[in-house]
């Protein structure tokens, strides 16, 4: 399978965080994940870009990150390869431009309803154990086609590089989750008794910042109650969040992590991360632990909270303490299973199979509205492309008007005024607009410092200062050829203006058909490598609602005559970034002939 380089787009909601919060501060388990795994695609050599709550937006780890508030402006200019939600799939609803849509869940499913109306606007579901999958197809038997099972990773060099001299006081336990999980069973009737056999025993717990939490009124209460067995327990000292690195030395350095589970977890990051660090760990034999945990001396049995399982696990807590070479050595055999499984690398590698498979699958099994999506965006040769066959369209002659002609024109203008000031004594502007000469004597009007000059045949060489060329690369079957002819029509210092039509127009206006590529920011600057181009972008529409909607455009690039070769344009590209259309579209496209 040829291996691509993707454009790979993450958006999620929740806890504010940027690419380097894991190393600053403590961070929530699925934030955790996203940056590390965003990092791994990243070094994988694909284009990364986040979207979150981003109190601090910028590129870490060559990846990167903006506030939700820019999905807004990003929706109708960015178009990706891949788009994973993660976690909050309301982001689904979004009409953001991707090939393949996936959502990445972090919870048990306890509203199937919400995501059921949604199915339609995602290819994949990422579940992360089993006992997870079982859960969503339990709860939403529609969604069990678009299952996949994954798992969390683990970014192995933070690891080893916070537990390195680590020394591990045997005597010093650690809890580590969320205190509504386990924090109370634990404080109220395993600690105690714990302590009466093991009285030099300690307990630390992490990652316990609530206070600024808008929480539910009954698990405020619960940690009410937390709060008051905190400050009555022997021997409890309570570390707070702690910095990635900082919290990996803590629990690298613990004896034992203590986690009497009452919460359906579907993975686990605590316990993979403890077990990483040759922690060895009590823990529930439920939910996804019985996954996650690799040793099975580590998991007690009975119902989380009823009074067999504390005996089984204070029975299975004292024999571990009790019993330290043989604790060290299952502790040892989970260590080089989890790293052997749970390393992000590897896992961002696998999502980078299972995307291209994905991806190509659509070719064979849904060519049609694959195709379908192609011609209204304007991609008609890579339509061609995956049908095998040359498309009947109809021929069209001369471009109609704007909807905003009027403001397209002041716009085109401006960008031109613009660039006259770099064009020592630009004097000579042509236009290359098959619209009968009506952009030619517009700026000729609006422009009077030039000589504006429709272009046709073969210009004389090194003849025009700027040259605008509109509604016409995206209808030529070799645009890059085309460019190289038209800088041989300007001078050295001189200036390209490009007016670009792109998206669904033919949902909203005749006439635009004809175009062989759908170009767009990456594909224009596919063109101009290494060159400054400046970009803007005029929206014209939405047509449809929601995910399905299509939009309508154009994009304005202003480029130096002089620079690097030009590159060229990936057919495979336009495919990918493509998703097939809804089914009323491809009937419309159908009916009408187009493919």
């Amino acid at each position: 399978m040829r291996l691509f380089s993707l454009d790979i787009c993450f958006v999620t909601d929740g806890e504010p965080f940027h690419g380097a919060s894991p190393e600053e501060r403590a961070l929530g388990g699925s934030e955790t994940a996203l940056v590390q795994v965003a990092r791994a695609l990243a070094q994988r050599g694909h284009r990364v870009m986040v979207f979150c709550r981003c109190p601090a937006p910028g590129v870490y780890h060559d990846v990167v990150y903006k506030d939700r508030s820019e999905l807004v402006k990003a929706a109708p200019r960015e178009c990706f390869d891949v788009l994973i939600v993660s976690r909050f799939f309301t982001a689904l609803d979004l009409p953001l431009q991707a090939g393949l849509r996936v959502l990445w869940n972090h919870d048990i499913l306890d509203k199937p309803g919400a995501l059921a109306g949604r199915m339609d606007q995602l290819d994949l579901c990422l579940v992360l154990s089993r006992y997870h999958a079982r859960d969503y197809a339990l709860n939403l038997p529609e969604c069990a086609s678009k299952l996949v099972n994954t798992r969390n990773g683990l970014d192995l060099d933070i690891l080893a590089r916070a537990s390195a001299g680590a020394e591990r006081d045997p005597k010093r336990m650690i809890y580590v989750s969320r205190p509504e999980r386990g924090l109370q069973l634990l404080l109220d009737r395993i600690w105690p008794r714990l302590k009466k056999r093991f009285p030099d025993l300690t307990l630390e717990v992490c990652g316990y910042e609530v206070d600024d939490t808008e929480i539910h009124p009954r698990l405020k209460e619960q940690y009410r109650e937390i709060a008051g067995l905190l400050a009555s327990a022997q021997d409890v000292h309570v570390l707070g969040g702690l910095p990635k690195e900082q919290y990996y030395q803590t629990l690298a350095s613990s004896g034992m992590l203590l986690y009497p589970c009452v919460f359906p977890e579907i993975s686990c990051i605590a316990a993979l991360e403890a077990q990483a660090l040759g922690t060895p760990l009590v823990t529930s034999n439920e939910f996804a632990l019985t996954e996650t945990v690799a040793a099975p001396e580590f998991l007690v049995s009975g119902k989380p909270g009823s009074q067999e399982y504390v005996e089984a696990y204070l029975e299975r807590a004292v024999e571990l303490l009790d019993s330290p070479e043989r604790t060290r050595d299952l502790a040892r055999q989970a260590r080089d299973r989890i790293w052997a499984g749970h390393d992000w690398q590897v896992i961002a590698g696998e999502w980078e199979r299972l995307f291209l498979e994905t991806l190509s699958e659509r070719i064979l099994n849904r060519n049609q509205a694959l195709a379908a999506g192609l011609v209204l965006k304007g991609a008609n040769l890579a339509a061609e492309e995956v049908l095998g066959k040359s498309l009947n369209l109809p021929c069209e002659g001369q471009v109609p008007p704007d909807p905003d002609e009027e403001g397209l024109q002041q716009a085109l203008a401006q960008a031109l005024l613009g660039i006259m000031g770099k064009v020592k004594h630009a004097a000579r502007l042509g236009v290359l607009a098959p619209d009968q000469g009506r952009s030619q004597k517009r700026f000729a009007d609006l422009l009077p410092a030039l000589e504006v000059v429709q272009v046709g045949g073969d210009p004389e060489p090194n003849s025009l200062d700027l040259l605008l060329i509109r509604d016409t690369l995206e209808r030529l079957e070799d645009p890059a050829a085309f460019l190289q002819k038209a800088f041989t029509w300007c001078k050295e210092e001189g200036y390209i203006l490009l007016c670009l039509a792109s998206g669904a127009w033919p949902l909203i206006t005749p006439g635009f058909l004809a175009r062989k590529h759908d170009l767009g920011k990456k594909e224009i600057l596919d063109l101009f490598p290494g060159r400054q181009v400046a970009l803007s972008y005029l929206p014209r529409g939405l047509v449809g609602k929601g995910a399905a909607g299509l939009f309508v455009g154009r994009w304005l690039a202003m480029a130096p005559v002089k620079g690097p070769p030009l590159g060229s344009l990936d057919q495979e590209a336009f495919v990918r970034r493509t998703r097939p259309l809804a089914e009323e579209y491809v009937q419309e496209v159908l009916r009408a002939g187009l493919i």
